[in-house]
């Protein structure tokens, strides 16, 4: 059964169904010892806004610096952000504006998204605000027979626009204001369930910004991810 987990206060809030069986009541991963909790063979999808958080929270459960520009495998997870693919690509191209070649950026993280899909679980930065890429990533996973899963990050514009400019990679204006208004109609969409971000997603899982750095870890299947004290190597894709 599909689950959709609400958490944008510290005690975690579950919305009514909108439809028979796309959501039922269950304990808040936050609120239950906040740690996030999946099954053994699940892609999570990381979704939000640039700048609410996604990388913040990857780092924060699965010890990352920022500074790798492969696949890390953490365990048996293996965790795929688009800045990684920023960072490989960049000593080939920086000589060229940024805006001419994001979208190899794009291409490269969903051949490394498949590359992943191995068997063990896999962590995904994606943005969930372009519809194809959420079916790609979704469809992706069920054919290397994976579970879906899905985690929202809600940031307000501001706090978002806060973010992007401390870290000095704020996207355009433009398409903050797009990304935005596709971030909102998606928020509406989910209390319609899991599905509203990709079809037969098993969960959904909904952290305020500030809700990030207090899970002290991730669980899938019996294997706990701690917060403190993470030991990983890299895995090249």
């Amino acid at each position: 059964m599909s689950t959709l987990i609400e958490c944008p206060e510290p005690v975690g809030r579950v919305p009514s169904a909108g439809s028979a069986g796309a959501a039922s009541v269950v304990p808040s991963a936050v609120t239950t010892g906040r740690v996030l909790s999946f099954p053994a063979r699940s892609l999570v999808l990381v979704c939000g806004v640039p700048g609410a958080g996604k990388s913040t929270l990857l780092r924060h459960l699965f010890g990352l610096t920022g500074a790798e520009n492969r696949t890390v495998l953490r365990g048996e997870v293996r965790v795929v952000d688009s800045h990684q693919s920023r960072l490989r690509l960049t000593p080939a191209l920086a000589a060229l504006p940024y805006t001419l070649w994001r979208w190899l950026v794009h291409v490269l993280h969903l051949l490394r998204v498949a590359a992943a899909l191995r068997g063990g679980p896999v962590a995904v930065h994606e943005s969930g605000t372009r519809r194809w890429v959420r079916l790609l990533l979704a469809l992706l996973g069920r054919l290397r027979g994976y579970t879906v899963h899905g985690v929202m990050i809600d940031a307000s514009p501001d706090e978002a626009l806060s973010a992007q400019r401390s870290r000095g990679r704020a996207v355009t204006a433009r398409s903050h204001r797009a990304q935005t208004r596709r971030w909102r109609r998606l928020c509406r969409a989910r209390e319609r369930g899991p599905g509203a971000l990709v079809p037969g997603a098993a969960s959904l899982t909904v952290l305020a910004r500030h809700d990030v750095r207090r899970l002290v870890g991730v669980r899938f299947g019996s294997a706990v991810q701690l917060t403190s004290g993470r030991v990983g190597r890299s895995a090249r894709s």
